[in-house]
């Protein structure tokens, strides 16, 4: 079944769920049923396989090139993998058996694709132990503004002149996959580095005198005065530093009887008219004085004489910087930079490039590369660049260099599994804990070789978790994960149904009150399971006012526990019901999917290709949603899927699509009972909430696999199976304690390991 217009949520394409599905989550399907027998494979899974896909597949078929028929028995799938993992995405996506061959019922489909990816995970563990190739990722738009921040010390925004970062591998925008750079990103980033070094390097007033000498097109005779006739034009070309207003004083006077105009010129554009008075030769001529704004760079400075005015004499030319003060912000800047307050002698050139490249690349750097940038601050210096813009000449370039850009870790000298770098693996621990670079400490542990050690690693997870930069891995994981994040950006309501019901204010609120949630599960080491069945959620004044509650005040957020039940933990949050509905009404079918996708990592198929969009299906008008669906679900090949998806939306029926209660739509009453596949009853979002708490298994395996994946900035693979599986297992001991999933995944053979293939290498 689909509903036409479909909200586009931020699921992972349905080949990539189901290639990277590790559980069965549809737990309810096969709750209660008896335990597995031995011979299940053989006595139920094979039979059917052998049904439909036996004429093409058959093992006695020397043509046959894809055998997987071959296995006998249920140790058998595990020994071919990748093609076990193909079996079990063609039943799911319907590519297989072929539309004009027999067809397995939805039912059978189901099953067995969800036994095939239960038995790969479960198996998972005998195969050899992976760490995986990590790509060299560039840094994402959030990482490269946090970087600049702790490397330069100013809070700067990029994020509507960088172009929005694609998703992949977990869904995450930090996948090396997806971070390539094209030739325009190149280019802001050469704007943005310029921009970034004028903002945070304090350089000298720009102050410069010109004399008939330099004036162009150069003129022979008379170096006090150059003669500028009618119709004709003299000035200069000046480089200046920042960009910002200068002075411009003009010494020009005619010795005629009328007064004579002037037009001055700025790169050929005329910015400013004046008028020369005539002078005896007792009297001074004043400077005639403009102001003009002048970006960075090289600018043409003219003054013409019109056809209609005198002849002039040109005899000094003054620009000067209208310099601001400076704030602290920039003060401390220049101070982190160069070593010292401006006023002060700085260190070397040399000096100061060495220490700033050792903090952007994120490791030591060489002489050689050292002495390569310093190339650059020499040739300003050559050609009379104040000291500063000669340095800022330099850091420009490593601004621009890919060992900045990207996150590249050094290859081991050995083939197989290795130990990181100690700085790459400082940069893995920052770039997810803090989405940015590493701090002082990081470093200094790096210099001294013991970020390896698992009790440093331990002791720097609970410094880090205590900074407040761990609200940007709060901010990035959790909206990214929810989808979230696009509320009051791309997800809003419909202004014409809910005119002067809600503001942008609110709209942040609700997407920040997830972040808020999970931000106190890491601060506080709370259990991960309170964000899918808790009493609970972070809000301030004008959520408490939208969920109904009086007794918070303030625009802080603040822990508050819901009395009722029916609101507390993901399913209570206004940010999710709204993401999980189209902008003018609600959708079970948006809601159950993304209850199934999201929390419990449960990929609902798409639907098959001949069933009608719900808008399309006959259906009286006047009925309500519940029973459109009812009767949509009419339709064997529908049935499968909504039997399981329908009953989790109805359950959140009573939150609008501003989250808000209520008890009817329009004048029908809100039905929010269900029942779920295995028969479980329920009734309102209270009673769902104690369902969905049964599947905590399911929601931690999904959650582990979502955070590995973002901890790793890659896509993870069945290789990686082991791995989240004892992550699950460690997490289970440790009581689902969020610090405990941190711990596991820092101190996993993935995180702090690279598998590198000289084979893999060359290809």
């Amino acid at each position: 079944m689909t509903e036409s217009g479909t909200r586009s949520l931020p699921y992972k394409s349905a080949m990539h769920l189901y290639l990277m599905l590790g559980v069965c989550l549809i737990s309810d399907v096969i709750q209660g049923a008896e335990p597995e027998a031995a011979d299940h494979f053989e006595a139920t899974v094979r039979p059917i396989l052998v049904k439909y896909c036996g004429d093409c597949h058959d093992p006695e078929d020397k043509k046959n090139k894809i055998d997987f028929l071959k296995a006998c028995d249920a140790e058998d799938i595990s020994k071919d993998r990748e093609l076990w993992k193909n079996v079990a995405l063609q039943l799911r996506n319907r590519t297989m058996p072929p539309v004009d061959e027999e067809q397995p019922s939805e039912d059978d489909r189901f099953q067995l694709s969800v036994w095939i990816s239960e038995t790969l995970r479960s198996t998972a563990c005998q195969a050899d132990e992976y760490a995986g190739p990590v790509t060299a990722r560039r840094l994402n738009r959030t990482e490269y503004d946090n970087t600049i921040r702790d490397l330069v010390g100013i809070k700067m925004d990029f994020t509507d002149f960088l172009p929005t970062d694609g998703s992949g591998g977990e869904g995450f925008d930090n996948n090396g996959e997806t971070l390539f750079l094209p030739p325009l990103l190149m280019e802001r980033y050469l704007e943005a580095a310029q921009r970034i070094l004028d903002a945070a390097v304090i350089t000298p007033r720009f102050e410069k005198e010109f004399n008939p000498i330099d004036f162009l097109p150069p003129q022979a005779g008379d170096s006090d005065a150059y003669h500028i006739q009618t119709g004709k034009e003299a000035g200069i070309v000046v480089n200046v530093y920042l960009e910002g207003d200068y002075t411009l004083k003009l010494y020009l006077e005619t010795t005629a009887t009328e007064h004579s105009k002037a037009v001055l010129k700025v790169d050929g554009i005329p910015a400013d008219r004046f008028e020369i008075k005539p002078v005896s030769n007792e009297e001074k001529q004043p400077f005639v004085t403009v102001k003009v704004h002048l970006a960075r760079g090289l600018h043409s400075l003219a003054v013409h004489i019109p056809g209609d005015a005198q002849a002039v004499q040109f005899r000094q030319f003054k620009i000067s910087e209208e310099v601001p003060k400076h704030s602290n912000e920039k003060t401390l800047a220049h101070q982190r930079i160069f070593g010292t307050e401006h006023k002060e002698t700085p260190q070397g050139a040399k000096q100061i490039i060495n220490t700033f490249m050792h903090r952007a690349f994120r490791r030591p750097v060489t002489d050689a590369e050292v002495d390569r940038f310093f190339t650059l601050c020499e040739r300003g210096s050559e050609r009379g660049d104040p000291f500063a813009e000669a340095v800022k000449l330099a850091l420009r370039a490593v601004l621009i260099s890919p060992h900045f850009l990207f996150r590249v870790e050094p290859i081991p000298a050995e083939s197989g599994i290795q130990p990181l770098d100690d700085y790459a693996l400082a940069t893995r621990l920052s770039y997810f804990l803090w989405v940015s670079m590493p701090d002082d400490e990081l470093f200094a542990l790096a210099a001294q070789g013991k970020l390896n050690d698992e009790q440093v690693l331990n002791e720097q997870i609970t410094r880090m978790l205590k900074d407040p930069k761990v609200n940007a891995f709060a901010e990035e994981f959790t909206g990214q994960w929810l989808g979230t994040h696009e509320v009051a950006r791309r997800v809003v309501p419909s202004t014409e149904k809910f005119k002067n019901e809600f503001s942008t204010e609110l709209l942040i609120d609700m997407r920040n009150e997830p972040v808020h949630f999970i931000h106190h599960l890491l601060s506080e080491n709370g259990s991960l399971l309170d964000l899918l069945a808790s009493d609970y959620s972070y809000i301030n004044a004008r959520l408490a006012k939208e969920y109904g509650v009086k007794d918070v005040t303030g625009e802080e957020f603040r822990k508050y526990v819901f009395k009722e039940g029916e609101r507390g933990g993901v399913l209570g949050m206004g940010g999710v019901h709204l993401l999980t509905s189209y902008p003018d009404r609600t959708s079970q079918v948006l809601r159950g999917a993304w209850v199934l996708e999201t929390l419990l990592g449960t990929p609902v198929p798409s639907p098959p290709a001949d069933v009608p969009p719900l808008e399309k299906a006959k259906v009286a008008k006047d009925v309500s949603m519940r029973e459109k669906l009812k009767k949509h679900r009419d339709n064997p090949a529908c049935a499968a899927c909504h039997d399981i998806i329908d009953p989790i939306g109805f359950g959140l029926d009573n939150f609008d699509v501003l989250g808000r209660w209520r008890d009817k739509e329009g004048k029908n009453d809100i039905d929010a009972s269900g029942v779920m596949p295995d028969g479980k009853t329920f009734n309102g979002p209270k009673e769902l909430k104690q369902i969905l708490a049964d599947k905590q298994a399911e929601y931690i395996q999904h959650l582990t696999e979502k955070m590995l994946g973002y901890a790793l900035g890659r896509s993870l693979v069945d290789e990686d199976q082991c791995v989240l599986q004892r992550l699950t297992e460690h997490l289970e001991s440790k009581d689902y304690k969020a610090q405990e999933l941190i711990r596991g995944i820092v101190v996993s053979k993935p995180f702090r390991m690279i598998q590198y293939s000289e084979e893999a290498q060359q290809n």
